[in-house]
């Protein structure tokens, strides 16, 4: 059980919001969630908590202190509340705990997964991230779309990466993708990418201008560390809309 004291959560950098406070009370009603939002305090009423949905509810946000601009649905997004709809989403589910627990730390290893929007690729990266936070890593989690020369990427040896939404390969992120990802492979580490884009496609467009043979290398090196999976399934944001209830 939790400890018999109320516990409190000071967001750092995270806005806190009335909608993140009712994410977070939707997700965990056992809790009675309060707030003190001049402060940034977060409040858990409930001394009885079991340890195991507290120490849910700390990484949760951790994880979103350290990145601000998750969108609230994912805010408690973790691999155990995941429910896969057929058999690649199971499939998808299941490499991303195989990558978590894959324990060679000499060898690049990584998921590629792609898919349409709202199956829930989104869902997973975050709780991909989550799991190696839990497991003391240093968990590197970027939306593709919003990187900058200005971000750091950090090449040191046994990174984890987890690149969400990488579905150009002409925008600055291409640049990211692949300092990881030959990094990861040449020095070891985890990398974690969605996609609506399926890999030969993304590795044309970044590589166009460039030569044929730059290209072949570039794949042989990496192409072998990520195992890719196409995700299919309907839209869960569509099929879970407000105006259906």
């Amino acid at each position: 059980m939790a400890d018999q004291s109320q516990f409190t959560y000071t967001l750092q950098v995270a806005p806190l919001t009335g909608a993140v406070i009712t994410t977070l009370a939707k997700h965990y009603p056992e809790a009675d969630i309060r707030c003190r939002e001049h402060d940034k305090i977060i409040i858990i009423q409930n001394r009885d908590l079991p340890a195991d949905i507290l120490d849910s509810i700390r990484l949760d946000l951790l994880f979103y202190d350290r990145n601000p601009t998750l969108p609230l649905e994912n805010l408690c997004s973790n691999l155990h509340n995941y429910i896969p709809k057929n058999e690649s989403q199971k499939e998808m589910l299941l490499y991303a705990e195989k990558l978590i627990t894959f324990n060679d730390d000499s060898v690049g290893a990584g998921l590629y997964i792609y898919g349409e929007a709202g199956i829930g690729k989104s869902h997973i990266s975050v709780g991909v991230s989550k799991q190696f936070m839990k497991r003391g890593l240093q968990s590197n989690f970027q939306f593709a779309d919003r990187f900058t020369l200005s971000t750091s990427t950090n090449l040191q040896p046994g990174q984890v990466w987890i690149i969400d939404d990488m579905n150009s390969g002409y925008h600055l992120s291409s640049r990211l993708f692949k300092q990881v990802v030959l990094n990861a492979h040449e020095r070891g580490g985890r990398v974690f990418v969605t996609s609506n884009k399926d890999y030969d496609e993304l590795m044309t467009e970044m590589f166009v201008g460039d030569s044929k043979a730059n290209r072949m290398r570039y794949e042989d090196r990496t192409k072998g560390m990520f195992k890719i999976l196409h995700v299919v399934g309907n839209s869960h944001r569509q099929a879970n809309a407000w105006y259906l209830s």
